[in-house]
């Protein structure tokens, strides 16, 4: 079968009217309302079609607006423009409701700058020629789809509401990303894709037409709002992450200053994922698409499970996130973090205290009650005050690395070392120096009164639990 010409690749009003394949090839002078007509048949469907559209896509070399007149008919990706098709949106307006995707392609000057505006006008062709499949399915479930261009780097779906609308937007967006990487996966790693969504419902006062163009701003604000959209990606790859448990976890000693032997090692997380690599950005996407718990409880038994591999009389430090507090699982008997809790130590900040210090105290009290201790972490990073600090009796209070680093130069910090190190005595507190990289930073830890340090300087990181650790400060016992 001879493939159809990229030039010949119109996207369509969408509806049942037609089974049958065109029985004429069109052409770029037809009018809008012959070429709405073209790829509504089964054939236009099948996955075998749709590779010959692609194919065909990649031998025109690119097409582009520029080559021929104004026409009623996008000729790089043969849509139909949005205003030729007023009349075809008509019934789906009309309908008890209506449900309007933007697509928005904002790294397409990246890619012609790159590659050449030929690629870039294939590639437009590519995305338009997925989008004629995917709303062709639409049209199967819904009756009625219409499909246009908007502009160079913008299309629109619109057709009536349906149950699953809410995933469409994922659906579309990552199915397309798949598409084109199965082409070019470096062209096609460096195309953003975004979809805004918007539905409405007919309001007698307000005009249809001026409804559908509201319902179209909306969606198109929302998918060019490129700040939000990245957050909603980065939400659906931490998804993807909690769903196939992606997550790796990294031991770092905490050593004691006295005999420099090692008293506890911290579970650190490891996204596999480059882009959540980071454990600030992990918890800070996490946070803004409303996953924190179901993330936290993941990394908890990832950690805690490594437990009994534990080197003899050393413990676990494991960090909880403020919001963990509101899990009702934190104090589920029946976890892991209850059946080990005598070899935890767990990480909290003061901010989990602020809005209600006799509830968090209370919440402290039970886990201590499954025999866990307590370590303040960050004390000086900018959030600490002591007063509260003192109200939750920690086991332990780690000193932030922003007070470390570089101490051995800085008779200020030193001293406020030297109080906080007081301070914590007072509680009957332990105090853990945290971003130890130095010899120098090492030796005036211990002669401030330290009880106990942690950083790369002693060890990285790392997968199994370090045994040995880099020579104590002068005048510290060797551990035996």
């Amino acid at each position: 079968m001879k493939p159809t010409p990229a030039r010949e690749i119109h996207a369509t009003t969408l509806d049942k009217r037609s089974e049958t394949p065109p029985s004429t090839p069109s052409t770029p002078d037809r009018r809008a309302d012959d070429a709405i007509e073209d790829l509504l048949g089964e054939k236009a469907l099948s996955p075998e079609a749709r590779r010959e559209a692609d194919s065909a896509i990649l031998g025109s070399g690119g097409l582009s607006s520029l080559d021929g007149p104004r026409r009623l008919v996008d000729l790089g990706t043969g849509l139909p423009t949005l205003t030729t098709l007023y009349s075809d949106f008509r019934p789906i307006v009309d309908s008890p409701g209506t449900v309007v995707l933007y697509v928005h392609i904002p790294s397409s000057s990246i890619v012609e700058e790159r590659f050449g505006w030929e690629a870039l006008e294939t590639y437009r062709g590519l995305v338009a020629n997925y989008l004629v499949g995917f709303a062709q399915d639409m049209r199967r479930e819904r009756d009625h789809c219409v499909l246009a261009r908007v502009y160079a780097d913008d299309f629109c779906i619109v057709a009536p509401q349906g149950d699953q609308d809410p995933e469409v937007p994922t659906m579309l967006a990552d199915g397309m990303r798949r598409h084109l990487a199965a082409i070019d996966e470096e062209t096609a790693a460096l195309l953003e894709i975004y979809v805004g969504m918007a539905q409405g419902k007919p309001f007698p006062k307000i005009h249809p037409e001026r409804l559908l163009y509201r319902l179209i701003q909306q969606a198109q604000t929302e998918a060019t709002d490129v700040g939000r959209q990245k957050i909603a990606s980065h939400v659906r790859l931490l998804d993807r992450c909690i769903t196939a448990e992606l997550f790796n976890m990294v031991y770092q000693p905490i050593v004691r200053m006295e005999d420099h032997s090692i008293f506890a090692h911290e579970a650190l997380v490891r996204c596999t994922e480059k882009e959540l690599r980071n454990p600030h950005v992990l918890f800070n996407v996490a946070e803004q698409g409303g996953r924190t718990w179901p993330l936290s409880r993941l990394l908890r038994r990832i950690a805690i499970s490594a437990v009994p591999q534990l080197p003899d009389d050393t413990s676990m430090f494991v960090n909880l996130h403020p919001q963990d507090f509101d899990d009702p699982e934190l104090l589920d008997g029946s976890t892991l973090l209850a059946q080990h809790a005598g070899r935890l130590v767990l990480e909290v900040t003061e901010r989990a205290a602020i809005l209600d210090l006799d509830r968090f105290r209370g919440q402290l009290n039970a886990l201590r009650a499954f025999g866990a201790r307590v370590a303040i972490d960050d004390l000086g990073s900018g959030y600490s005050a002591l007063s509260l600090v003192a109200e939750l009796d920690p086991d332990y209070i780690k000193l932030d690395m922003t007070l470390i680093r570089s101490i051995d130069q800085s008779p200020v910090r030193q001293n406020l070392l030297r109080n906080m190190v007081s301070f914590s005595i007072d509680l009957g507190a332990k105090v853990v120096a945290e971003g130890v990289e130095t010899r120098a930073e090492l030796e005036t830890l211990f002669e401030l009164g330290c009880h106990m340090v942690q950083g790369y300087y002693l060890a990285v990181p790392s997968p199994p639990f370090v045994l040995t650790i880099k020579a104590a400060p002068a005048g510290a016992r060797q551990a035996t």
